[in-house]
């Protein structure tokens, strides 16, 4: 009658779902009629006009005292068995299963298929056919689970768990990590897509951007991997370092660090802040805003990062200032259009989320209007004065649980500006 279920895409989704809505159906049943009963006993036999009324004598029931005892152990037994063949079902590895490995790490999943073929955050597989994934963590428990399959299971850092399903329509389906994990843990999805044989087929075989990455140079497979590991986000190449130290002319430097010690940035510098950024930190710079990527890169790819730094030595490396827009281009634009303009070309999008996930700072998502706590343990509002101070002075009231890491943007801001990303930000529910 109600659909509570997101879509069903596999063999054993129709299964599962019956065997939920007997249940919700049959606990909605007897709560009513319980309760009913209580209630309708407590109206019926209630004390009226101060005077206690005599109730009759009951002796007791055999036969009600059986079918309240055998009808619910029936019906307990007759949802055991259900649950447990379809439990069965869900474990079962069929025959010709497309293997695939799956490896968790805080925060994102890794794939490998039998071919060689590796991505990260998204797999495919085809249509009608059985899949087994074959898991494991690198690092934390972890739960691999997709909704529109059905199916859910334990990713350990111990032992291979795995998991079975059979996909029966086409689609794009969203994958989720049900076990907490850490501060990123919300943000740790993948996307299934499920395509049909012949697409599967050209793409699994499709090598055009492995061979592109073996024609390009060390120093290009970094500024490549400078983006998709997020190094972007806080570490820039226009010589700013407002979050964090900037890439530009950094090999070979000397920095001045935390504990008042010094070190000159080579190789060894290098891998050990990638690996374990929190053991030498900058002075300047707040420590446990860069994640451990320790285990999420391989060698390979920690000396092409290194070959891209190194090659940030001249000013031609930098990159130059963006172009002032059109002005009327921008009249024509919405101030909330614009907002989000300036939302991406300030680099607030390295820090804010849209989505409700937690970067750096807190999201935007729902954020206008929103009570937030303050560091002082001061309760604010988050309403157009406390966002226009928060952007021009942002060190003035920091929200809880968050570093005082974004730059203050006074006099690189006009009130107008300042009026679209507020308008922007209403937006963002």
């Amino acid at each position: 009658m109600f659909n509570f279920m997101p879509e069903q895409a596999s063999e054993i989704a129709s299964n599962i779902d019956w065997l939920n809505s007997l249940i919700l159906w049959l606990s909605v049943f007897f709560t009513v009629a319980i309760v009913g009963a209580m209630v309708y006993f407590a109206v019926r036999y209630r004390r009226r006009d101060g005077v206690d009324h005599e109730t009759p004598r009951i002796e007791g029931s055999n036969a009600l005292e059986a079918v309240w005892t055998i009808v619910p152990t029936v019906i307990c037994v007759f949802i055991a068995y259900y649950g447990v063949a379809f439990y069965a079902q869900m474990r079962e590895e069929k025959a010709n299963a497309l293997e695939i490995n799956v490896w968790a790490q805080k925060w994102k999943w890794d794939f490998e298929y039998a071919s060689g073929k590796k991505t990260t955050a998204e797999f495919y597989v085809p249509v009608n056919r059985p899949v087994k994934l074959i898991m494991k963590s690198r690092d934390v428990l972890h739960s691999f689970f997709l909704p529109a399959m059905r199916v859910k299971r334990d990713v350990l850092p111990s032992a291979y768990n795995a998991l079975y399903f059979t996909p029966i329509k086409t689609g794009v389906y969203q994958t989720f990590c049900t076990e907490y994990c850490g501060m990123e843990h919300s943000g740790m999805l993948a996307t299934l897509h499920v395509v049909s044989q012949a697409e599967y087929d050209r793409w699994v075989n499709d090598r055009s951007e492995e061979i592109a990455l073996s024609r390009v140079t060390p120093a290009e497979r970094g500024e490549k991997l400078y983006n998709q590991k997020g190094c972007n986000a806080c570490h820039k190449l226009d010589g700013s370092s407002a979050i964090a130290p900037s890439f530009v002319k950094l090999f070979g430097r000397n920095e001045q660090l935390a504990d008042g010690t010094s070190v000159t940035v080579d190789e060894n510098y290098l891998q050990e802040s990638i690996l374990h950024p929190n053991a030498k930190i900058v002075k300047g710079y707040p420590p446990n805003l860069m994640p451990a990527f320790e285990g999420q890169v391989s060698d390979d790819e920690i000396q092409a990062l290194e070959a891209f730094i190194k090659s940030l030595t001249t000013a031609k490396q930098e990159q130059a200032a963006a172009a002032p827009a059109d002005p009327a281009a921008l009249a024509g634009m919405s101030p909330a259009d614009r907002g989000k303009k300036l939302y991406n070309e300030k680099v607030c999008v390295t820090c804010h989320s849209l989505d409700g996930s937690r970067i750096v700072g807190p999201s935007f998502k729902g954020v206008y209007g929103r009570k937030q706590k303050i560091t002082t343990g001061q309760e604010i509002v988050a309403d157009d004065a406390y966002i226009k101070e928060s952007i021009l002075n942002s060190a003035a009231k920091v929200v809880e649980g968050y570093p005082p890491a974004m730059p203050a943007y006074q006099g690189q801001l006009s009130d107008a500006e300042v009026s679209d990303i507020i308008e922007f930000l209403k937006t963002v529910k």
